[in-house]
């Protein structure tokens, strides 16, 4: 279970890692120009300071191979931001910044051997002035990547100390001693300043995901807003649409009730109707002399009885003509 955890870890301390040295190595390339440059004002003012005092062949012959390794480094850099490499290649070009950097120092340590002015101590003094400052001016430079002011430091300002060491008088052996203090703070105060970079940068980049993670769950969240607003918007439209139908059923319901009242009304007038109506059918027994009729329990009736019995006829007793004639012949 701890190394299921441990490895997407180190899989995200891995990729920290190597945007931290893409970024380390471009910005390394990016403060190289300066040093190019320094390096070329110092070598032309030592060829000026020194051209006196130094065969001039051996000053030329230095200058010469000093300038084409800075413009070689010059058309590296110019390389390396044209192409932009991509993190695995970025060791590549650091190497070949190490490279460089280590030609340069190399040949600023051999000038203490090669042309150094015998005779004269004041123009002795010119190289611990120029190398310091150029050792000095590299770790401020190159402080993003330890290699190259390291190399720097030892290939220039080490070749120094020895030589002032060899040199024997007190003087020189103090200057010679405080040369190797000075390289040991040096390259401790590159130390600190690539701590606190490499710091900023893996903080810069951890900062920088979150923000993108951060970027992401807002995104996903105003998708999600947006996605419940529109859930709601169709929500609120289904219940006013369900409201509507409710409303149309009940309309509906409120006819389907009065017409059910009106056909119970009907319904209980037909009853009622039914239940007053008397039906006379079949065949009625009916006196041939009297007209009376009998009724089913044996019965005769007279037939106006009857007939008001079985149906909803009433009479209005008269007397017709003929019988008026029959029975009162006088009137």
């Amino acid at each position: 279970m701890w190394s299921k955890i441990q490895k997407p870890v180190a899989n995200q301390d891995e990729a920290i890692l190597c945007k931290v040295r893409k970024i380390q190595i471009q910005q390394l390339y990016g403060q190289t120009w300066g040093g190019l440059a320094g390096v070329l004002i110092v070598t032309f003012s030592v060829c000026i300071l020194l051209w006196h005092v130094i065969p001039q062949w051996k000053l030329i012959f230095w200058a010469t191979v000093l300038v084409l390794i800075t413009v070689t480094r010059g058309f590296l850099i110019g390389a390396f931001q044209q192409k932009s490499p991509s993190e695995p290649d970025t060791t590549q070009w650091a190497n070949l910044h190490v490279i460089g950097v280590a030609a340069s120092g190399l040949m600023w340590g051999l000038a203490p051997f090669l042309l150094w002015p015998d005779n004269s101590a004041v123009h002795q003094l010119i190289w611990p002035t120029c190398i310091v400052g150029l050792a000095a001016s590299a770790v401020s430079k190159y402080f993003t990547w330890s290699p190259s002011y390291i190399t720097f430091l030892i290939l220039s300002a080490g070749p120094l100390s020895l030589r002032l060491l060899l040199e024997g008088s007190f003087v020189y052996i103090v200057l010679g001693l405080l040369g190797l203090v000075f390289i040991a703070i040096l390259s401790q105060t590159g130390r600190t300043m690539h701590t606190a970079s490499l710091q900023a940068l893996i903080v810069g980049i951890r900062n920088e995901e979150l923000t993108s993670i951060l970027s992401e769950e807002k995104l996903r969240q105003e998708e999600l807003n947006a996605q419940l607003r529109q859930e709601i918007i169709e929500r609120i439209s289904s219940q006013e649409e369900l409201r509507l139908r409710n409303q149309e059923l009940e309309q509906l319901n409120a006819r389907l009730t009065t017409t059910k009242n009106n056909l119970e009304s009907a319904n209980k007038e037909l009853e009622r109707a039914l239940t007053n109506v008397k039906q006379l059918s079949g065949m009625l027994p009916i006196c041939a002399s009297c007209k009376k009729i009998r009724n089913d329990t044996g019965y005769w009736e007279q037939i106006e009885a009857y007939l008001w019995e079985h149906s909803e006829i009433e009479f209005s007793h008269s007397i017709c003509p003929d019988c008026s004639k029959k029975l009162y012949p006088d009137y």
